[in-house]
């Protein structure tokens, strides 16, 4: 019976060891750095000229948010930081962010060089001590897509465990906010700006593997279209166009999210937005051109049509983004204006999505978006209509030759619709909801599918527009 009970210690030493080294007893998880990228010295590690003992390290196997929700990651060891040394959270810029994961926006020599302080107050808000920034543990935060600047005047109490204490009745946890990083050299402390985290966005789980999938149907679907002499007409030139751009733009989505954009997150995140834009712009010009064709009585096209919708396309999206980008050259260090810039490279590397920068991304995709349902409407009107005069002349036909029947379901009528609706880019409006609105938990779950959906757009278009019969007999007969 000896083997048994060694078998049996054996398990518990192994559950008992492998605790031991999970999350930090006594320790909040915003009061941890990841120190990953640290060498262990005997039994301790060196963070930022701060020795940390190994009873304060932990392996963590999840990400935290401020709504204390938490997301799987890669196994990471963490360390206990703030219970050596108070702490104080800074932003960091995406644009800023090394492969190491620490910041690179020499933000340590500028709080050294301005000798930058703070008042620490204690938990019974009885005993108020000036430190120096330096000689605090300094976290850098990421921007998030729902940030708003808050001005704080010398009216603020920022107590020992980071919290803020705004009013009597009002705090701000440390979770919650951070400071913004490039105001130490004004009247700070007397006058300090915060970033106030309103809201926490998630990665939907497996759309980057299904982003991924899409992105080889869209090369895909260019290829055939190219390959084909046939689909290469405007229709199909403009088609190509909008689903290259499309490619392009998700391609930089994909390795913002990986976390592969370093030291270029900046030109990546203008060129997002420009690709985007163009996108966007390129379904408008599919759904004009589709109902023009459709309602004309010339089947011809002008053989400059397409370099005419080129020019349009490329020179608005250029014209959008050389605004986006002196508007954010101009004012960003204006921290009053801040709420209401573009600023691509804070989060992540593409411009803000929140309600006061609707003006540079949904504002623009609401009115294309606008006129492409109007044109979809249209076009289906127009379709309805030609196809209920053409069955009503053939029951004509057949009542006078004794033959009536049933009109059969037309399947094929409601499929050319899908593709309308897939290559004009309906779905496309519901990007433009506002984020107050995707806030809500209906509106949550209907912006889950639909971003799942997205994801798998180019999926979506290689079925509805290479594996339909006639493009199948055009790619055997070539």
């Amino acid at each position: 019976m000896r083997l048994p009970t060694e078998i049996f210690c054996t398990v518990l030493l192994l559950i008992f060891t492998n605790h031991s080294n999970a999350d930090i007893p006594d320790c909040n998880y915003y009061d941890t750095v990841d120190i990953s990228n640290v060498e262990r010295q005997n039994d301790s590690y060196l963070y930022d000229d701060i020795r940390i003992p190994a009873s304060l390290t932990g392996d963590y196997e999840y990400k935290q948010y401020r709504d204390l929700s938490r997301e799987p990651v890669k196994k990471h060891l963490r360390a206990c930081v703030c219970s050596l040394r108070p702490c104080i959270r800074i932003c960091c810029p995406a644009k800023y962010i090394l492969a190491n994961g620490k910041c690179g926006d020499g933000l340590q020599e500028e709080l050294a060089r301005y000798e930058s302080y703070i008042y620490l107050t204690s938990m019974n808000l009885t005993i108020d001590e000036r430190v120096p920034l330096t000689e605090m543990t300094i976290i850098r935060d990421h921007f998030l897509a729902c940030d708003e600047m808050m001005h704080l005047t010398d009216e603020y109490d920022y107590l020992e465990d980071g919290t803020l204490r705004i009013s009597d009745d009002r705090y701000i946890e440390k979770q919650e906010y951070c400071l913004y990083p490039y105001q130490f050299n004004s009247d700070f402390p007397k006058s300090m700006w915060i970033v106030v985290h309103r809201c926490t966005t998630y990665l939907t789980p497996g759309s980057n593997e299904i982003l991924t999938i899409s992105l080889i149907c869209y090369i895909l679907t260019i290829a055939v279209y190219l390959y084909i002499t046939k689909l290469r007409n405007v229709t199909g030139k403009c088609i190509i166009s909008s689903i290259i751009s499309r490619f392009i733009q998700f391609l930089i989505w994909l390795l913002d999210n990986i976390g592969v954009l370093n030291g270029i997150c900046s030109p990546a995140g203008y060129s997002l937005y420009f690709f985007r834009l163009a996108s966007n712009i390129w379904l408008f010009v599919v759904s004009y051109h589709v109902w023009k064709r459709l309602t004309s009585l010339s089947r011809d096209d002008p053989t400059c049509r397409f370099q005419l919708y080129s020019a349009f396309v490329w020179t608005t999206a250029a014209l959008m983004t050389g605004i986006n980008y002196m508007v954010n050259l101009m004012w960003e260090n204006d921290l009053s204006k801040w709420n209401w810039l573009p600023l691509v490279g804070f989060i992540k590397c593409s411009v803000k999505e929140t309600e006061s920068g609707w003006v540079y991304i949904s504002g623009p995709s609401l009115v294309l978006s606008t006129f492409n349902v109007a044109m979809f409407t249209m076009a289906a009107i127009y379709i309805r209509k030609v196809k209920g005069d053409i069955k009503k002349f053939a029951y004509e036909e057949e009542e006078e030759e004794g033959r009536i029947g049933c009109i059969n379901f037309d399947s094929q009528t409601y499929l050319r619709f899908l593709r309308l609706s897939v290559v004009m880019g309906l779905t496309w409006t519901l990007n433009d909801i506002p984020q107050s609105a995707r806030l809500n938990i209906v509106w949550r779950r209907i912006m889950n599918i639909t971003d799942y959906y997205h994801c798998a757009f180019g999926i979506v278009i290689f079925i509805l527009l290479v594996l339909k019969r006639s493009t199948l007999t055009l790619l055997m007969e070539s």
